[in-house]
């Protein structure tokens, strides 16, 4: 199976990257980075993407047979630049190159990564990110309706993680059920992506 994966250089990218590299189903993986990684492996290639915006046609040749995406590009913080344009850019590309050369029966799985107060009604009235958090809501419900828009070949995702840890934090007791480790959070993204799931909205107690 042939995985795209963005975000490898950070935190949680580079936690799915190494699970990613232990699945055995797993034979081919695609970064797509702004600057090479430090892991070597006979199944990881890298792409240097300059402008996520756009997509020559070399490396839309070299994402040809894909059947997932795990998206992790751009932080908590980031605005609509990275989360929306960068985002749907990518979705258009998937759709118009890589779902044509999908084998019969075939269905692309993108795996898209949000957050735990990520706020989908753009009328709530919240007290802290507002603006972020609902345009994060507004680039979920669009993931969504990607399944709309492409067919019975695309299938979305959504994760929204908490605080995403080392391992178990000391202070896990007073964080209560808003952490996840990294691990197990890439374990659940690269389950999503090799297999599917029921559950298109996961949230932080789901992973």
């Amino acid at each position: 199976m042939k995985v795209i994966l963005t975000g490898a250089t950070g935190h949680i990218g580079g936690a799915v990257l190494q699970r990613l590299l232990a699945v055995p189903t797993v034979t081919s993986i695609v970064v797509l980075s702004r600057r090479e990684l430090t892991v070597q492996d006979v199944k990881l290639k890298t792409i240097i993407i300059q402008d996520f915006l756009h997509y020559e046609q070399d490396v839309l040749d070299q994402l040809a047979g894909a059947e997932a995406c795990i998206w992790v590009l751009g932080s908590a913080t980031a605005g609509k630049d990275v989360h929306n344009d960068m985002t749907f850019a990518a979705t258009k590309a998937f759709a118009e190159h890589v779902l044509p050369t999908l084998g019969k029966g075939k269905k692309f799985r993108y795996v898209y990564t949000s957050g735990a107060a990520v706020v989908r009604d753009q009328s709530a009235s919240l007290w802290f990110l507002g603006e972020k958090r609902k345009l994060r809501g507004l680039i979920e419900m669009d993931v969504v309706n990607l399944e709309k828009q492409y067919g019975e070949q695309w299938a979305s995702y959504i994760v929204r993680p908490a605080a995403v840890t080392n391992g178990k934090p000391m202070w896990s007791f007073m964080l209560g059920g808003w952490w996840i480790s990294k691990e197990n959070l890439a374990v659940a993204m690269v389950d999503l992506a090799v297999h599917g799931g029921e559950q298109q909205t996961l949230e932080n107690g789901d992973l």
